[in-house]
């Protein structure tokens, strides 16, 4: 359940496509993101209240924290506010002391935009 909140209400709406197709109609990419971001995390959050553990679904990696961290990082991304997302946020930093999600995260990838 954790999982397709991100993977059908949440990251769908971020698409390139669908980005460059708001962007086209004249509409503000990083709002409208922003948005569906920020209710998305909201939604998490209420779920995993119920199931956390030291991660999104008891005391273990699982799918569910396969899918919340990118979309953190995709949150920060397009400027929503996670700030009150306190446990998510302390999922988040346990998942990636993890060398797997460690090693995942984007600004380590090899095609990765360097500043």
């Amino acid at each position: 359940m954790l999982a397709e909140i991100v993977n059908s209400g949440i990251q769908p709406l971020q698409n390139l496509t669908t980005t460059d197709k708001v962007k086209a109609i004249g509409g503000d990419p990083a709002e409208w993101t922003r948005g569906f971001i920020s209710a998305g995390l909201a939604a998490f959050a209420r779920t995993a209240a119920e199931t956390a553990g030291a991660f999104c679904v008891g005391d273990a990696p699982t799918i569910a924290d396969c899918c919340l961290v990118p979309q953190i990082a995709s949150a920060r991304r397009f400027g929503a506010d996670i700030a009150q997302l306190a446990q998510l946020l302390e999922i988040e930093a346990r998942c990636l002391a993890l060398p797997a999600f460690a090693d995942a995260a984007p600004e380590r990838q090899p095609d990765a935009v360097r500043s």
